[in-house]
């Protein structure tokens, strides 16, 4: 790996690829056949001589030189919700600059999701190209397909765990939580030859009166319990546990307590109202 370093943090302190792959190595990102990463890039100032390219370069290398068979990452457009068509070639992603980035590289594939779109590459990256179905997060979807696989583990890449989990939404929906219901989206999809075609889709969302809390006390428990395992990178963090745990903790979890990860409610507040970009502005989330 090259020794040009590739960001400076808070404490001055410059890490090189190679440091940046040994920390991700330390909590076990190496050790599966699938990894699917959840990306923030604001570890520290990148190196000035690297320029914008060369910085998501570099971390996109490093990804690679985990040597997993497979590397997926999210790569939503909520392009139905926003009243686009989706273009599987074209759609910009509304998950990051580096993920944008990797969207755009050679021998990458990206699943025909009008809503919740996965990027994949590597020895299983067909994996997003199976029959598009139509829920984003219930059965035929990715993060279904995702499950039905084994060694599989999630990566917080930078990202922050306590605000972007959206496979646990399909947890959710798996186990029927009662806050959640199925909003459909129709549009057209573009595919990879420039074909249009016409396409219903959903996705399983919270309803009008509920209020969602983050995944900061499941973080905690799962750290206690060695299940993630976090490490400090520059000025943010990295974590990394793998997929069964996760799915096994949080129906174990809902099991117990069906709205443990909402703030209370009445029967009032379970309203089919969707309430994403009720204001005009875009909508980037589920």
């Amino acid at each position: 790996m090259s020794e040009d370093y590739v960001f400076l943090d808070t404490n001055n302190r410059k890490y090189k690829k190679n440091d940046i792959l040994q920390c991700l190595k330390g909590i076990g990102a190496d050790q599966c056949d699938i990894l699917f990463v959840h990306t923030d890039v604001m570890f520290g100032v990148p190196n000035p001589e690297l320029g914008r390219k060369g910085y998501l370069q570099a971390l996109y290398d490093v990804l690679l030189s985990l040597n997993v068979r497979t590397l997926i990452f999210p790569a939503f457009s909520y392009s139905f919700c926003n009243h686009e068509d989706y273009d599987v070639r074209n759609s910009k992603t509304s998950m990051g600059a580096l993920i944008e980035y990797i969207r755009k590289q050679p021998n990458v594939h990206r699943s025909f999701d009008p809503l919740l779109s996965m990027i994949a590459v590597g020895e299983n990256a067909g994996i997003v190209d199976r029959e598009i179905g139509f829920q984003a997060l219930g059965p035929g979807s990715g993060f279904e397909r995702i499950h039905l696989v084994n060694d599989v583990k999630f990566l917080f890449f930078g990202a922050d765990f306590d605000e972007c989990f959206t496979y646990i939404h399909h947890i959710e929906k798996v186990l029927k939580v009662p806050y959640r219901y199925d909003q459909s989206f129709s549009g057209y999809i573009i595919d990879y030859d420039g074909n249009r075609f016409e396409h219903v889709h959903s996705i399983n969302t919270q309803c009008g009166g509920v209020t969602l809390k983050n995944f900061a006390e499941l973080k905690r428990d799962l750290m206690q319990d060695g299940i993630l395992n976090v490490a400090k990178l520059g000025n943010l963090e990295v974590a990394c546990a793998s997929e069964k745990s996760i799915y096994c903790e949080v129906v174990t979890r809902i099991d117990n307590n069906p709205n443990t990860f909402v703030l209370p409610y009445t029967e009032r507040d379970l309203t089919h109202e969707y309430m994403f970009g009720k204001n005009g502005e875009r909508i980037t989330h589920c």
